[in-house]
């Protein structure tokens, strides 16, 4: 009997070492596969999707910070929070320059602002759309995170943000936003992604068209694992 269940345990622990090295051999497979997809993949694939991810995708939280650099002295332009909810985005936070809040809703087609000098929520129509537009384009950092096709990218490496190791990329380009690069041009891009293939942080510096002494310096960082709750109209 002793005989038989040393058999059996001797049998079973090989069995359990096969079951280990074989979980093991296909976590390494996995792993060199993730590895080999990573070295083909071109930098600048990997960063276009990334920012076609940030655009397309259903839900996430981010904030940002514009701020205008001039022989070295910072003005904060803009802290912004914007919350996406399938088709309806949330937008808030306050225009530092010009010492006011900005909060605007977007439902659909239909836009909703807040007038700031009376607290009432405003539904545009007509022309009113065309100006809301105009403000998201001017407000919206994600607007500024288009740029042109034959842009340069380089990785960078790897680099942990907020605890996130991401890898790094640089990319040069003169950028896409009409409102932008009316102001701005060559555009520095800094771009953490990670290892979901997500955006994690952006940074772009901008030169000014008229004044090489003026930058201008926009940090915007993602949650994608935030439940962002139904967005809705301000009023009904």
């Amino acid at each position: 009997m002793n005989v038989l269940r040393d058999w059996l345990g001797g049998k079973i622990r090989f069995l359990l070492l096969l079951v280990i090295l074989f979980a093991a051999g296909v976590c390494g497979v996995s792993t060199g596969i993730e590895v080999w997809r990573e070295w083909r993949t071109p930098p600048e694939q990997r960063v276009a999707e990334a920012l076609n991810y940030a655009h397309t995708a259903s839900m996430y939280c981010y904030t940002s910070e514009a701020v205008r650099v001039s022989n070295g002295t910072e003005q904060v332009i803009t802290r912004l929070n914007g919350e996406k909810c399938g088709d309806n985005v949330h937008l808030y936070g306050t225009a530092d320059v010009l010492d006011t809040e900005i909060d605007v809703y977007q439902i659909g087609d239909t836009f909703y602002r807040r007038d700031i000098a009376n607290g009432q929520w405003m539904q545009m129509t007509g022309q009113n759309i065309e100006a809301t537009e105009y403000l998201l384009q001017e407000i919206n950092p994600l607007g500024c995170l288009y740029y042109q096709d034959n842009a340069r990218v380089t990785a960078q490496g790897k680099e942990k943000v907020g605890g996130v190791t991401c890898k790094k990329y640089q990319v040069q380009s003169s950028g896409e936003s009409t409102f932008l690069t009316s102001v701005w041009s060559e555009f520095y891009y800094t771009v953490w992604i990670d290892k979901k293939h997500r955006l994690h942080q952006v940074e772009v510096i901008a030169d000014d068209h008229e004044n090489n002494a003026q930058q201008l310096r926009l940090v915007v960082q993602f949650d994608w694992d935030v439940a962002v709750p139904e967005i809705q109209a301000p009023i009904s």
